[in-house]
This record gives structure tokens, sequence and C-alpha cells, in this order.
């Protein structure tokens, strides 16, 4: 079974009298059709230590490794997104780009490993590819490699591998990406001595 929902064909299907389902709705509705009841689903995963109930608000929260677990299987399971093993061989080039050394905390102390692990690296790959469309693995190396050259001297501002790749939504592995070719070539002036613009 491969399921994918699309917002915007989400939006604009409606019953004949107008009704819409918003997707909260919609998946609800799915496990129902599957000859489910959606209680007996949660009282299922709260025995088996999947959910949490909050008894002070009656709100659930899906512990943290099991959330892991359903991002990973909805990431593989995406078309849009290369296959694990190719992602994994990635993973393993960008990691040996990246300083055998901790980036310090802010109290200059070594903290943070620069290369990260590797199931953290993959995941973030997996979810930057969904996100941001299909870059060749070449440019991903090329962009990264010149990420890196650029803190020859300081690495104080130079992110961790996983932050690089996409951190809190944002991804400074797209910004190089995008801008690779802003990248102004420079010829020099035999005469003068300084850089020209070509």
């Amino acid at each position: 079974m491969n399921i994918s929902i699309d917002d915007k064909i989400l939006e604009n299907t409606t019953t004949y009298d107008g009704q819409k389902l918003d997707v909260n709705e919609l998946l609800v509705c799915m496990v129902i059709m599957m000859n489910e009841n959606p209680i007996d689903v949660v009282d299922r995963l709260i025995a088996k230590g999947v959910l949490l109930k909050d008894e002070n608000t009656n709100k659930l929260h899906v512990f943290r490794k099991y959330a892991g677990l359903v991002d990973s299987i909805l990431l593989q399971s995406d078309k849009a997104v290369p296959k694990l093993s190719s992602i994994e061989e990635l993973t393993l080039k960008l990691q040996e780009l990246f300083p055998k050394e901790r980036k310090c905390d802010a109290n200059g102390v070594p903290k943070y490993a620069y290369r990260g692990n590797k199931r953290d690296v993959t995941e973030r790959l997996q979810k930057f590819f969904k996100l941001y469309g299909q870059y060749s693995y070449d440019d991903v190396l090329e962009c990264t490699k010149k990420y890196i050259e650029s803190f020859k001297y300081d690495k104080t501002y130079m992110k961790i591998l996983p932050y690089y790749i996409i951190k809190d939504g944002e991804s400074q592995l797209a910004t190089e990406l995008e801008n690779m070719d802003c990248d102004e070539s420079k010829e020099t002036n035999n005469d003068y001595g300084v850089g020209r613009l070509l």
C-alpha cells in the first residue's frame, strides 16, 4: 500500500453538496474504512507505549522514537525521495567532507560532532529531497565542499552536518545549491595585479 495525499486535491475535492474534509478527518475516515475503530487503535497504541495520554489536557503525544519511525516509513515510501541505499552512500561521502572533530558549545566546550551520526544525517537528507526536490548528488557534494572550504581559518560559525542539511525547516544546503551559480569567476589582470569580474 502506498498512500499519498495532495493538499490541493484535498482542498478542492468536495461531496455533491459542497462538504470537505481536512487531512485529520480524511485519515480517521481511512482508518474506519479499513474496518478499524479509531478508539480501539488509540487504546492499542497507548497499551504498546507508542502514545502517551496527558491526564491534564487529554491530549495524546507520540513518543519520540515512534515519531521517528513514522517519519522514516513515510519518507522511504515517498517516490519523490531517492532510495535509502543511495542516500546512505551520499551520507558517508558528506560525512567524509566534514571535520573529524567537535564543534564547541557557547561555553567553548567541544560538544557537537561536525559529522553527526549516520542515521540522523540520512533522515535529514530524505527530508531535504522531499522538501527541496531533486538535486544531483554531485552538486550536493560540490557545494558542500565549497561551504566547508569557506571556513578554512575559523570554523566558529560552520554548522554541523545535520543542521547544514536541514534544521527547523531551514536548509543551508538548499541555500548553497540555489546560489551555486552566483559564485563569480575572477580573472587576474596581469597589468595591475587585481581581479577582474568576467
